[in-house]
């Protein structure tokens, strides 16, 4: 079985439309929401889906991630973003490669809801088996056992899906499927696309040179908090 695990802040906009979505995909499964505190409809909408599994946890995802994967009963953890469409039959690609004792985890590429050029040549990169070209939001897959061995993800306020590669990868191959997620490209139209892209990739660059995560997170914008902000500032 694959245990899902959703982490959540203020998503009303998204996650019914995810949840809809995922749930009507073929394999063995359970959803896992995990509540970092919303303060819009977020887990009301949850709450509407009594398959779903709902818990809470301090806010940031690599805490979410952690308290979800605690309750999951699934040989295969799977860590979705709230605004992200798995591609059909994704659940059974993934327990096809997984009966592959050497890999301990994998994740798929990235696609965009959005049409900008700079977003495609980012979906090329992000086919690239590369921790560099490797994020969150392109679905991780990572076998229990060894998610548990290695302690999960760390206590990070950024950088926690680049770093737990690192970690996985001492462990064990690392697939990318030749399939890929969509997500929303919000943040890449709100900052504008191509700054957005060297910005991430700036980012990432001084990540895999030695910076600590906390020192570059200052640098990148919670999508959910500017939310917050602006309904505060329109009030």
């Amino acid at each position: 079985m694959i245990s899902i695990v959703i982490p959540v802040l203020n998503e009303a906009s998204h996650i019914k439309e995810v949840l809809n979505h995922t749930l009507s995909l073929a394999g063995d499964f359970e959803i896992i929401v995990v509540d970092g505190g919303s303060e819009d409809e977020t887990m009301k909408i949850v709450d509407s889906f009594p398959v779903v599994q709902t818990c809470s946890s301090v806010r940031g995802r690599s805490h979410q991630m952690n308290a979800g994967a605690a309750l999951a009963k699934g040989e295969i953890l799977l860590f979705l973003h709230a605004d992200t469409f798995l591609p059909d039959n994704s659940l059974l690609k993934i327990m096809a490669v997984m009966k592959k004792e050497s890999l301990v985890g994998g994740s798929f590429f990235l696609k965009f809801d959005h049409k900008h050029w700079i977003l495609s040549f980012y979906t090329g990169l992000s086919k690239i088996n590369s921790s560099f070209f490797t994020y969150g939001d392109h679905a991780i897959f990572i076998r229990n056992s060894v998610f548990k061995k290695i302690e999960g993800y760390k206590p990070l306020s950024f950088m926690e899906d680049i770093e737990i590669q690192f970690r996985l990868k001492r462990e064990g191959k690392f697939v990318k499927l030749p399939v890929g997620v969509v997500t929303s490209a919000r943040r890449f139209v709100e900052a504008g696309p191509v700054k957005q892209f060297f910005l991430d990739v700036f980012l990432v660059g001084l990540y895999h040179i030695g910076f600590s995560a906390d020192s570059l997170k200052r640098f990148y914008k919670d999508w959910n908090s500017s939310i917050k902000l602006k309904e505060q500032n329109n009030e």
